[in-house]
């Protein structure tokens, strides 16, 4: 479970842009001094 001052994996993640998908790392994404709220739900794509 995550706990408020956890670091994200370092990962590459594509975003869509004006030119077709881009690689964005997380550390790029979530860079120092940035805030990040993270929430989730539960059974969200599932047939619950």
């Amino acid at each position: 479970m995550a706990k408020v001052g956890d670091r994200v994996p370092n990962a590459t993640l594509r975003v869509m842009g004006p030119d077709g998908p881009k690689p964005l790392s997380t550390e790029e994404l979530f860079a120092s001094g940035k805030k990040v709220v993270a929430f989730a739900l539960p059974g969200a794509f599932t047939p619950t």
